[in-house]
């Protein structure tokens, strides 16, 4: 009742997204069991708005991984961190589909009416992120966020149509600074090698 009136303002972020914590991996458990290995999805693995592949992440053993499965991330899964000293966000692409979410992180899954990519843009805005860091909470360097809290956050959403347009953007904006950073990588290695060659000659490879 009255739903369609609330969905232009005092949305909270819990009634147009599922918001929960990742799975506890503890390390002494991975060294026991070596079978039923997963990727796991870290604080570290959430860089510039964007979530590392699959074949980068670390592995751990879980010794029910089909319990553990139901913390992989989906894509346009939004990823925000629960604990550690920087908040970050991330949206996870096909590369990253079926890794483990840790406990660290927080997954905010968008419903059927929610573009992904225009929710990460919202809450990792300079206008939001200000409202998530009053949320986070620590007696030390490390803060705290609650998936609780968070899913409290009241929410403006756009049309589906506004949605989907800025999703196009935000996803746009990641591949031009992936392609960026790799670019400046081989602009890197191939300057270092010029100038190695200039020092050492050619013959240091034969």
């Amino acid at each position: 009742m009255g739903m369609v009136a609330l969905s232009r303002s005092g949305t909270r972020l819990q009634d147009v997204a599922e918001v929960f914590a990742g799975v506890g991996v503890s390390r002494e458990e991975t060294i026991v069991r070596p079978g039923g290995r997963l990727r796991v999805i870290g604080v570290r693995d959430l860089q510039d708005g964007a979530v590392a592949a699959r074949e980068a992440l670390d592995t751990a053993g879980f010794s029910s991984p089909s319990k553990a499965m139901t913390y992989a991330v989906q894509a346009d899964d939004v990823l925000v961190t629960g604990r550690g000293t920087l908040l970050k966000f991330g949206l996870v692409g096909v590369e990253t589909v079926g890794a483990i979410a840790s406990a660290n992180i927080i997954v905010v899954r968008p419903g059927p009416d929610v573009a992904g990519g225009a929710l990460f843009a919202i809450l990792s805005s300079d206008v939001f992120r200000p409202k998530i860091e009053v949320l986070r909470r620590g007696a030390t360097t490390l803060l705290s966020l609650s998936p609780k809290d968070l899913a409290k956050l009241e929410i403006n959403l756009p049309s589906m149509n506004e949605q989907e347009r800025i999703a196009v953007l935000v996803k746009e904006a990641q591949v031009a600074y992936r392609t960026a950073l790799e670019a400046a990588e081989i602009r890197r290695s191939l300057g270092r090698r010029l100038i190695d060659a200039r020092l050492f000659g050619d013959n240091q490879n034969h």
